[in-house]
C-alpha cells in the first residue's frame, strides 16, 4: 500500500510533464534508488524514454568501486546505468562545486539525448535542510520558498523533483523493498559540511517541539506568498 501511494504521487507529478523524456540522476542512496525504481515502473507503463546516469566525482578513494556496485544492483532490475567520471578536480566548496559540475554534465547529456527533464531524488527532509541553510544566510521570501518541483537549468532543460512531499524514511523503505539494499555516502555524516549540520539541527528542532510538518507548512506558505508577489510584479511590469 505504501509503495502504491508513493508511486501514485510520483506518477501524478511526472504525468503533468506530457510524456517527456527523462534523465534520472542516480547516486546509490535510498532517494535515488527509489527514483530509479519508480522511473522504471513509469517507463514500462507509459513507454517514455528514460536514461539513468551516475556522476563519479572521484573524491572518495572507493567511489569508482561503489559506482560499479550501484550499476550491478540496478542491472538486476533491468535498469542500465551509465557512469560518467568527472575529470575536474574539486578542491574547495566541495558539495557546492560537485553539485554544479553534476548538473552541467547531466545537462550536456540531456541536450545530446533530447531529454527535457532531469529527475532528482530530493525529498521533504532535503527541503527542510535547504530552508534552514537559507535561513542561516538571511534569505528573504524567495530563498525561503526553498526548492520547487521544476527549476529551469538551461533553455530546454529542467531539474525535476517529484519527491519533495515524500519523507526520507519512506524512500528508504521503498528502496530496500525493491533492491534489498542501499548504499551510504560517508560524507553525509561529515559535520564539516553545512548541510550535515542542518541535518542534525532538524533532529534537535524536532526534540524541542518544532516538527518537520510545521516547517514544511511554513515553506508552502512562503512559496505561495512568493508566487503571488511575482504574479503581481509581472502584471505591473506588463
Amino acid at each position: 500500500k505504501k509503495i502504491s501511494e508513493i508511486y501514485s504521487a510520483f506518477k501524478n507529478k511526472i504525468s503533468s510533464l506530457k510524456k517527456a523524456n527523462f534523465i534520472v540522476a542516480i547516486s546509490g542512496g535510498s532517494d535515488s534508488l527509489s527514483l530509479a525504481a519508480l522511473a522504471k515502473l513509469y517507463q514500462n507503463e507509459i513507454k517514455v524514454k528514460v536514461s539513468y546516469f551516475l556522476i563519479d566525482h572521484q573524491i572518495r578513494k572507493n567511489s569508482a568501486k561503489e559506482a560499479l556496485q550501484v550499476k550491478k544492483l540496478l542491472k538486476k532490475s533491468d535498469i542500465f546505468l551509465r557512469i560518467i567520471k568527472n575529470k575536474k578536480k574539486i578542491t574547495s566548496n566541495v558539495q557546492g562545486n560537485a553539485r554544479k559540475i553534476r548538473y552541467n554534465l547531466l545537462s550536456s547529456k540531456s541536450k545530446k539525448n533530447k531529454n527535457n527533464y532531469i529527475l532528482t531524488g530530493h525529498h521533504s527532509n532535503d527541503q527542510i535542510e535547504t530552508f534552514l541553510i537559507r535561513l542561516s544566510r538571511g534569505s528573504g521570501v524567495q530563498g525561503l520558498s526553498s526548492m520547487k518541483f521544476l527549476s529551469k537549468l538551461s533553455k530546454n532543460t529542467f531539474i525535476t523533483r517529484p519527491f519533495l512531499e515524500t519523507q526520507k524514511k519512506d524512500l528508504t523503505y521503498l528502496a530496500k523493498k525493491f533492491f534489498g539494499k542501499i548504499f551510504y555516502d560517508p560524507s553525509n555524516k561529515n559535520s564539516k559540511y553545512l548541510r550535515t549540520k542542518m541535518r542534525y539541527l532538524q533532529k534537535a528542532l524536532e526534540k524541542s517541539g518544532i516538527e518537520n510538518k510545521q516547517i514544511l507548512k511554513s515553506i508552502k506558505n512562503l512559496s505561495s506568498t512568493n508566487y503571488t508577489l511575482n504574479s503581481y510584479i509581472d502584471k505591473i511590469y506588463k
